[in-house]
């Protein structure tokens, strides 16, 4: 069954570039495309697009208004495609787009030039979209199966990773040799890819004032959205949340969100433990990874360790919450029930690294009871 998109952009020229991209691919079809927001909202009732490819700048109704509508009244996966710099939106309006799939830039000048790196996102963001909307009607569908299906059909007009169902983050071997350093504090972290802001700010904002023990969240999610998620996190927790530099003493009370485009990894200075983030390679094609914050955790904590995954696509954090279970750590991953897209979460489930299987609405009483073990 064909992927169903609908097109919203004021230029004519840009929705017909759109459309040749997207029609050059048999299994994802433009039934639609729309001349501004209004016009959009009035095409989706009307075809039921399973996608929605969305610029911002236009007229009688912009994209802002119409994301924002859809997002109230008639939720779809939605992709941003506009000439806007993501980094150039105040603060607001990008706490209101933490809610689509993702922010492609259009080319800025040489569109041809530019074409095959842009052809490849635009298909990549439109099939992860895909399955967010199967996510959201139908619940049963299992994680491999996906990805096998994404491989095969991004394989049809791009090149990507054949190993991609199989391919996990490789181990240092000194990873599981080194006994972990024990501190006397313990430590909570966090792992969320695909609807990770709503489940996180879910979770977070309900976390006591008087929470003692630091968490540490890697969320897949740009650099730009990053920074407007921490103030958005700030003004709804009862604890501080901040974007980490690189040497950052972990303290009490404060919730450490990796910064993207940056690993992020638990060290230790002078007996204290800190934050080290760095760039590095990808791992599990991500960067930050949750794997390199989950290693470091069960590195540097051992068993005063709690790992916690929740919703998202792919592997990322499966083996690094393994290897806290077996530093005698804590580890629990999100059910099925309240998932957004049931996929780093059900690997870990079926792979016995996660101890307890829980909705997201129970995670927090399972923070608190850890926390309380420092007191």
């Amino acid at each position: 069954m064909s992927i169903k998109v609908l097109i919203a952009d004021d230029s004519s020229f840009q929705r017909q570039i759109i459309k040749s991209i997207i029609d050059a691919h048999e299994d994802i079809k433009v039934i639609g495309t729309a001349r501004n927001g209004r016009d959009a909202i009035e095409k989706i009732g009307k075809y039921n697009p399973d996608v929605l490819i969305l610029d911002l700048i236009m007229p009688e109704m912009d994209g802002f208004e119409a994301f924002k509508y859809l997002s109230e009244h008639y939720p779809i996966p939605t992709v941003i495609l506009s000439a806007l710099d993501p980094g150039s939106l105040d603060h607001a309006v990008q706490a209101l787009l933490l809610g689509a799939v993702d922010y492609i830039q259009k080319p800025k000048a040489d569109w041809q030039s530019e074409l095959p790196e842009f052809k490849k996102q635009l298909i990549e963001k439109i099939i992860l979209a895909s399955y967010i909307n199967k996510n959201y009607k139908m619940r049963h569908d299992t994680l491999l199966d996906a990805l096998v299906e994404q491989k095969n059909i991004m394989g049809k007009i791009i090149k990507v990773d054949t190993s991609l169902v199989e391919k996990t983050i490789v181990k240092p071997k000194e990873e599981r040799d080194i006994s972990p350093i024990i501190l006397k504090s313990n430590i909570i972290v966090i792992g969320a890819s695909v609807g990770g802001p709503k489940t996180l700010k879910s979770i977070l904002s309900t976390i006591p004032k008087d929470f003692s023990t630091p968490i540490l969240v890697v969320q897949h999610m740009n650099e730009y959205f990053m920074k407007q998620f921490s103030h958005s996190l700030n003004d709804n927790c009862k604890v501080k949340v901040t974007l980490p530099k690189n040497g950052d003493k972990i303290e009490p009370n404060t919730i450490y969100l990796a910064p993207g485009g940056n690993h992020m990894e638990i060290a230790v200075n002078n007996n204290r433990p800190c934050v080290r983030t760095f760039r590095g390679e990808p791992v599990n094609f991500c960067i930050p990874s949750v794997d390199v914050l989950f290693f470091s955790a069960a590195k540097i904590y051992g068993e005063k360790a709690m790992g916690i995954l929740l919703t998202g696509m792919g592997k990322d954090g499966v083996e690094g919450l393994r290897a806290i279970k077996e530093k005698g750590g804590r580890t629990i991953t999100e059910s099925k029930e309240t998932s957004i897209l049931y996929g780093m979460p059900k690997i870990a489930a079926e792979t016995g690294a996660a101890q307890l299987i829980i909705p997201n609405y129970k995670v927090k009483e399972c923070m608190v009871e850890f926390s309380r073990r420092n007191i």
